[in-house]
């Protein structure tokens, strides 16, 4: 790793919830030639369809598609919790990598390993910048914290314009045949909120209000507990549903 860092480090409670919550994102990044990595914290082991070895083939496809590096932390699947072993992990990750952004869960979520995801990013971010914790690893902390939206419809703080990456968006989700309805989908077993087509339908409508409340067609949203600053005011001024 060299010493500058990465750009960004987005972590998911699963391998998926990245690329629900802000694919798009980091596809538009990538296209401006940011450099970042993404962290699933959880080792799959609890998902009703699937093995966590398919979700790990299925994470390194949508891998691929994004353009960034990819590791799991293999923390236990349904029982995520915030504490030391779980930071202890991340603080690893992010001396390794040292991203200057980071981007996860919002801290109130339906599912409990999301919740906790946050909570375990927080204390990681500021930790990972002690002199003197006792942590391999050069002491480095990321400058923000952004959260994605997810299942509950939040007030964003701000919107990314992905209406040039919705498509990139869908195909990095299809990538998890054994999660997502597909024509595949059938010979996994078991039925889960996420794998009927209705899902994939809220996901689209989801997107698609949030761009309308910035003037596009398709947007993912996100909140931060800092006020983002704009750089240049004029940049805001394109055309509307351009």
């Amino acid at each position: 790793m060299d010493q500058d860092g990465l750009d960004f480090m987005a972590i998911g409670a699963h391998a998926d919830d990245v690329e629900l919550g802000c694919a798009g994102t980091l596809l538009k990044l990538a296209a401006l030639g940011r450099r970042g990595v993404v962290v699933d914290l959880t080792d799959a082991s609890m998902g009703t369809r699937g093995t966590p070895a398919v979700r790990l083939r299925e994470a390194a496809a949508a891998a691929r598609k994004l353009g960034v590096t990819r590791v799991n932390l293999g923390l236990p699947d349904g029982r995520l919790a915030d504490g030391w072993e779980a930071q202890e992990k991340l603080i690893r990750a992010i001396r390794e990598h040292r991203p200057r952004v980071l981007i996860t869960h919002h801290w109130s979520e339906e599912h409990p390993d999301h919740e906790a995801a946050a909570r375990i990013v927080k204390a990681a971010s500021y930790k990972s910048g002690l002199a003197k914790l006792d942590c391999p690893g050069k002491p480095f902390r990321p400058q923000r914290i952004f959260h994605f939206i997810g299942g509950e419809m939040q007030t964003p703080s701000f919107c990314v314009d992905i209406t040039a990456h919705w498509r990139g968006k869908l195909a990095t989700i299809h990538c998890y045949k054994s999660q997502f309805h597909n024509p595949a989908a059938k010979k996994y077993s078991g039925r889960t909120d996420i794998s009927s087509a209705a899902f994939l339908e809220s996901i689209e409508a989801r997107h698609r209000v949030w761009g309308a409340r910035i003037k596009r067609k398709y947007a993912e949203a996100f909140v931060s507990v800092e006020l983002p600053e704009v750089l240049d005011i004029t940049a805001l001024g394109g055309a509307r549903f351009a």
